[in-house]
């Protein structure tokens, strides 16, 4: 009988740790369980390089969501996030891509738009700004100076 106790008291023990290591990982990974809050939204890029999934979105500097993907089509980088539903962006709204600091992380910075304009639609598309300058072009200027 004691044997079985025990053997009860370990399956309980390895569950539980289970559970919490699931927990803990969703955490992290900022993952939500049932319906998402948000609405999708999609920017077509010139160039991705060093922006990854799960990188920042910011809004006048704050961060308001997350990269989900980054794919290839139509030759360009197609980058989807998520933004929060209190968030309203129109379709005169710009999206760029910045670095934290002169080596930094990539994040995207979006131009919400003016209200004159319609809103994005969930799943919407919003254009690109100004292309980011990158360390090559900047290096490549300096040596023709």
């Amino acid at each position: 009988m004691k044997k079985k106790s025990s053997e009860v008291w370990v399956g309980i023990f390895v569950v539980t740790g289970i559970l919490l290591l699931a927990l803990l990982t969703m955490k992290v990974e900022k993952f939500q369980i049932g319906k998402e809050r948000g609405y999708r939204v999609n920017v077509l890029f010139d160039s991705a390089a060093g922006l990854d999934r799960s990188a920042e979105v910011r809004v006048a500097g704050v961060n308001v969501g997350n990269v989900e993907k980054v794919i290839l089509e139509k030759g360009k980088a197609k980058v989807t996030f998520r933004v929060p539903p209190q968030i309203v962006l129109y379709k005169d709204s710009k999206a760029y891509l910045k670095s934290e600091g002169f080596l930094g992380e990539k994040y995207v910075e979006i131009s919400p738009g003016t209200p004159v304009f319609p809103k994005v639609e969930p799943d919407g598309e919003i254009e690109q700004g100004e292309p980011p300058t990158d360390i090559e072009q900047m290096l490549s200027r300096m040596g023709a100076i």
